[in-house]
């Protein structure tokens, strides 16, 4: 198991202390404890199942969970107005939705409604947030054009474009690449990226590629049946080692020659001890 994360001049902005959510008898989340501090890329991987979207919900306030309490700035969340909670972060959830017919700039306009009571004017303010957020994520062409007739990688940027017109300085995203082919991953992991370095934008995201996770992130946070296996930059938690614990997967990591960053090949699945891996090079059994 790799050590928690040493303490570095980023200070804390989300945490958990003593986080567990049960669904019925079956416990889904048990965290003791996890920082994910300010102006980082933090990445959780795990395989199906193991806690991820449940942990990044209660980070959001979406799960308020049985015991514990999920900490912003050292303040629980579960205190905290939503309004206020939707002022310091937002969230994107897997998948999400929108009403027919509705078009790219009104879904980015939505991204205000924390900043505005029910009766105030859509203000000049309020229009250059959201003229912003769609010239940043490459949407400017399309605010007029209905969500439907995007493609899956611009529809993710327009949420994306929505949760920035939140104008927070933290952003909770549930596996936002799924469904979409490499180049597509490529440009929205490409533009999170970009908003951390250029806006010191706080960024926490769920991902399935062990690749994307090790190229984008600053940190990964890998975990297994609801608790956290390893924690710390990509090269202590990408390793062959922590893949089979957390996987159950055989695997070979290599240093990609034109990033430098760690990519992970798939070997197989991972057997008890003294029986071969199932799959193996080219889908044989390993030998």
């Amino acid at each position: 198991m790799t050590a928690p994360v040493a303490p570095t001049a980023h200070p804390p902005g989300l945490a958990v202390e003593g986080v567990v959510v049960r669904y019925g008898d079956e416990t889904v989340l048990d965290v003791e404890h996890l920082e994910l501090r300010r102006g980082e890329v933090t990445v959780v991987v795990g395989p199906n199942g193991c806690g991820k979207s449940t942990l990044l919900r209660v980070l959001g306030r979406l799960v308020t969970p049985d015991a514990g309490c999920a900490l912003l700035d050292g303040t629980p969340v579960a205190r905290m107005p939503a309004r206020d909670v939707a002022r310091a972060l937002a969230i994107l959830p897997q998948g999400p939705t929108a009403p027919d017919g509705m078009s790219v700039a009104e879904l980015v306009s939505r991204g205000r409604d924390p900043h505005r009571r029910w009766y105030d004017q859509w203000s000049r303010d309020d229009e250059r947030v959201v003229l912003d957020c769609l010239e940043v994520t490459g949407m400017s062409a399309f605010g007029n054009r209905g969500l439907d007739e995007l493609s899956g990688g611009q529809r993710q940027r327009a949420w994306i474009a929505m949760a920035l017109a939140q104008d927070t300085r933290m952003l909770l995203l549930d596996e936002p690449t799924t469904y979409l082919d490499v180049v597509h991953q490529l440009d929205v992991l490409g533009l999170v990226r970009r908003l951390n370095e250029e806006r010191g934008l706080t960024v926490v995201m769920v991902l399935h590629d062990l690749t994307m996770a090790a190229r984008y992130a600053d940190r990964i946070v890998a975990m297994r049946a609801g608790r956290v296996v390893a924690d710390g930059p990509p090269d202590e938690v990408v390793t062959t080692q922590v893949l089979r614990e957390v996987f159950d997967l055989e695997s070979e990591v290599v240093r990609d020659s034109v990033t430098g960053r760690l990519a992970v090949v798939p070997l197989g699945r991972a057997a008890p001890e003294g029986e071969p891996a199932v799959g193996g090079a080219h889908g044989r059994l390993a030998r």
